[in-house]
């Protein structure tokens, strides 16, 4: 299991807005585990933008040696892994 920082949390959603991606990544701690969990902010906005939001997310924490492990359907909850 990973940690990570708010510093990280912001870093991403940083990039995600420069990239005019219209989500926001949010963390979760829970009994000493992490969870992150992204925010689409208004549907027509994210629309036909899923996948390049998620390569972003998973290169940012892939540079960091970690990967994306999403354990949910629609890919919006995800917890991470050292490599």
């Amino acid at each position: 299991m990973a940690i990570i920082t708010f510093n990280e949390i912001i870093e991403v959603n940083g990039i995600l807005e420069q990239k005019h991606l219209n989500f926001k990544l949010h963390l979760r701690d829970a009994c000493g585990a992490q969870a992150l969990w992204i925010e689409p902010l208004g549907n027509c906005a994210c629309e036909g933008h899923y996948d390049e939001m998620h390569q972003v997310i998973e290169q940012y924490f892939l540079d960091k040696g970690l990967n994306v492990k999403y354990w949910d359907d629609e890919k919006l909850q995800f917890t991470l892994d050292k490599k």
